[in-house]
Parts: structure tokens; sequence; C-alpha cells
């Protein structure tokens, strides 16, 4: 029973955006930090952010039925019951914002709950209806990074900001290369995602340009001050290499070969660029 509780909040997906807590707070409070803010940002997040996986599940039992990778998921095959898992996506997420609320501050316990309301009643919603659903979805996937900043100062400033912009463009070439990697099991949901209306080539150029956005986008940090230029040219050497790979999946007739690769190497590229900011290189 235990067990398919864990499956309902999606553990790889809260471990993703750990990542991006971390470095977000790692990175604003290098020079004050504070382990017991630390932790509680950590599991207050990851609570909201479990309870919109459970509550993702719950809205999706009819989409995930139909597809290939989420027809055995716990809710599909009847393994729980869904009012049980809706008191526990409730009680997770209640516990979570309280958590943010008090023991953190009422800045990040708002952001936790702007990225709750856009996965599960935006996202979940337009990806039925809307080619532009992942570009909304990638608001919600960004939000975690700027919990763990405003966690560390309680502030929106301008990096924050900039932060929230890079993630959205690494998003977005993430999630393009797995509406590639999986675009049967969309088809036959019925789901309106871009490869499928748009075509597979131009998904692929878009995450070219995404790409090519993030570069840019992240080296801002160091052109703008923030960071230096040691950050620059590690996160230069591994971004260019993903732009490459970018590249021959244009020129690749068979979509996969390089679509798993460029999903593969994004979460590669993420974490290694959470590192990046944390150390935060002032040189």
């Amino acid at each position: 029973m235990l067990k398919y509780y864990l499956e309902i909040i999606k553990p790889r997906i809260i471990f993703g955006n750990i990542i991006l807590i971390i470095g977000g707070f790692l990175f604003s409070s290098h020079l004050s930090f504070n382990i017991f803010l630390f932790i509680s940002t950590i599991l207050g997040a990851s609570l909201v952010i479990a309870s919109s996986c459970v509550f993702n599940n719950f809205i999706d039992i009819e989409i995930d039925s139909k597809m290939h990778r989420t027809k055995n998921r716990v809710l599909v095959k009847k393994l729980l019951q869904p009012i049980s898992v809706f008191i526990f996506g409730l009680i997770i997420g209640g516990l979570g914002v309280f958590i943010l609320g008090f023991l953190v501050n009422a800045l990040s316990m708002f952001l936790s709950i702007i990225g709750f309301v856009i996965y599960v009643f935006i996202y979940t919603f337009l990806k039925r209806k809307s080619i532009y659903s992942t570009f909304i979805g990638s608001f919600s996937g960004s939000i975690p990074s700027l919990i763990g900043y405003t966690a560390a100062n309680n502030t929106i400033n301008s990096v924050c900001i900039l932060l929230f912009i890079i993630f959205i463009f690494w998003q977005m070439a993430h999630f393009y290369a797995i509406s590639i990697i999986y675009i049967e099991d969309y088809k036959n949901a019925n789901l309106p995602l871009f490869p499928i209306v748009k075509g597979v080539l131009k998904t692929k150029k878009h995450i070219f340009y995404y790409i090519i956005c993030f570069i840019l986008s992240s080296s801002m940090l160091t052109f703008l001050g923030y960071l230096g230029y040691i950050f620059l040219f590690f996160n230069l050497i591994l971004n260019f290499y993903w732009l490459y790979i970018s590249y021959l999946n244009i020129q690749e007739k068979n979509h996969f070969k390089f679509s798993r690769k460029i999903f593969y190497l994004s979460i590669i590229i993420v974490v290694f660029f959470n590192i990046l900011i944390s150390i935060h290189f002032k040189f």
C-alpha cells in the first residue's frame, strides 16, 4: 500500500525539482547559509510538488489509461481508491504550504501555491486543448528555483526573474524532446501537443532555438555580474555540445535517435547548472 502512495507522488519529478530548489537557495544564500531554513524549504516545497503530482494523477486517469508508458499507473489499475488519493493530496499539500508559510516565509509559500495552481488547474486541463500547454507548464516547472531563491532572502529581484526565464527555456527543450520520444502515446491519448499539430521537424527546430535562448540567458548571469567567467566557461562547454546534438537532430530523419540524447543531456545540464550556481563563482 505504501509503495502505491509513493508512486503517485512521482518521486523522480520531486527529485528533479529539489535540484532547482537547492540551486536557487544556495545561489541566494552563499554568504549566510541557514541549515534549518534550507531543510524547511526543501521539505515544504517537496510536499506541495508531491501534492500537485497526486492531483495530476487523479485528473489524468483517462489519459494515462490510453498511453503505453502510463497505463500501469496506480489509479489506472485501481490499486488505490480515488477518494483516498484526493484526501492524501490535500493533506500533504496543506502540510507543505504550512511549513513554507510558518517556517520559511510567505513569499515562498505564495510562489508554491502559484506553481500548484498553474500545474494542476491550468496546465493539466490546457494540454487537452492547446499546443501551448507545454509553455504554460514550464512556468510551474521554473517556480521551484524561485522558491529556493526567495526562501533565502525573502525577495524577488532581477536575478530571481532571470533564473525563472532561464529554466523556462531549459524546460521547453526538455519537454519537446519528451514529446517527440512519446509522440505515439500522445496521439493515442488525443493530446494536441506541438509535434503532433505542427510536425516533428518544426519541433526539433524549436528545441534548437530554445537551447540557444537557454545559452544566452544563462550567460547573462556572468555578463550582468552575478557570476564569474569560470561559471561561464564550464556552462558554455556543455551547453554548446547540447546545441550541437540538437543541430544533428534536425538533420536526422530518425526522430528518436538524437531526441533521447537531447533529453538525457538536458537532465545532466540542469544538474550541472545548479551545481555551478550553488558554488557561486565570482571570478
